[in-house]
C-alpha cells in the first residue's frame, strides 16, 4: 500500500510520496509516481473541509466516492460537457476502517464563499483540493484508491483561520488512522 499526501507536512514519519498542492499537480505527479512505484493500493492522507452539514473539525474520514466539480459550473457561469463520474472508494480499505465514509469533492481552489460552498455542498460532505486527480491517475493506472482525511475546517470564509488552527491535529489524526491500515 503506498501512502500519499499534497505536502510532505501530511505524511509526518510515514513513509509515503508527495503529489503537490492542485487537482492537475497531483493528477500528474501522481500517475509518475504510480507508473515507477506500481503499488497493489493507494492512500491519499491529508486535511479536508467540512461543507454544511458534513463531519465535526477534529473528525477522520474515508473517501466513500471522490468526485470533481469546478465551481463556476455549480455557480451557473459555465458549464462541463462531459463531467467526470465520481471513484468509489477502495473497498478493501474502508471495510479496515473505523472512521465514517464520506464524499469527497475536488475543486481546483479553497472555497471561501458561502453560496458556493452551499452549491458545492449537495450530495458531497467534505472538500479537499488533490483528492480526485490521485483517484483519477488510480483509476487510469487500474489501482484501487481511498482518501483519509483529518478536518480541520469548515468550508467557507473562515477556512484559512480555521486550518492553521487545526491542521496540526488533523493530520495526526489521519496519520493515526493510516498507522492502523499499515499495521
Amino acid at each position: 500500500m503506498l501512502v500519499l499526501a499534497a505536502v510532505r507536512e501530511e505524511l509526518g514519519d510515514l513513509e509515503g510520496e508527495v503529489v503537490g498542492i492542485g487537482p492537475v499537480v497531483a493528477a500528474a505527479r501522481a500517475a509518475a509516481i504510480l507508473e515507477r512505484k506500481r503499488p497493489d493500493r493507494v492512500v491519499l492522507i491529508g486535511t479536508g473541509g467540512s461543507y454544511p452539514g458534513g463531519p465535526a473539525i477534529g473528525a477522520v474520514i474515508a473517501s466513500e466516492m471522490v468526485g470533481h466539480s469546478p465551481g463556476v459550473a455549480a455557480m451557473g457561469l459555465g458549464y462541463v460537457p462531459r463531467p467526470s463520474a465520481p471513484i468509489p472508494g477502495d473497498e478493501y480499505v474502508l471495510s479496515r476502517l473505523s472512521v465514517e465514509r464520506h464524499a469527497v469533492l475536488t475543486v481546483g481552489a479553497v472555497t471561501t464563499d458561502l453560496t458556493l460552498a452551499r452549491r458545492l455542498s449537495d450530495g458531497w460532505t467534505v472538500e479537499h483540493m488533490e483528492a480526485f486527480g490521485v483517484a483519477i491517475a488510480c483509476q487510469i493506472a487500474g489501482i484501487p484508491f481511498t482518501a483519509v482525511l483529518g478536518i480541520s475546517n469548515h468550508v467557507g470564509p473562515d477556512a484559512h483561520v480555521q486550518w492553521l488552527a487545526h491542521r496540526d491535529e488533523a493530520q495526526d489524526a489521519a496519520r493515526a488512522v493510516v498507522r492502523t491500515l499499515l499495521g
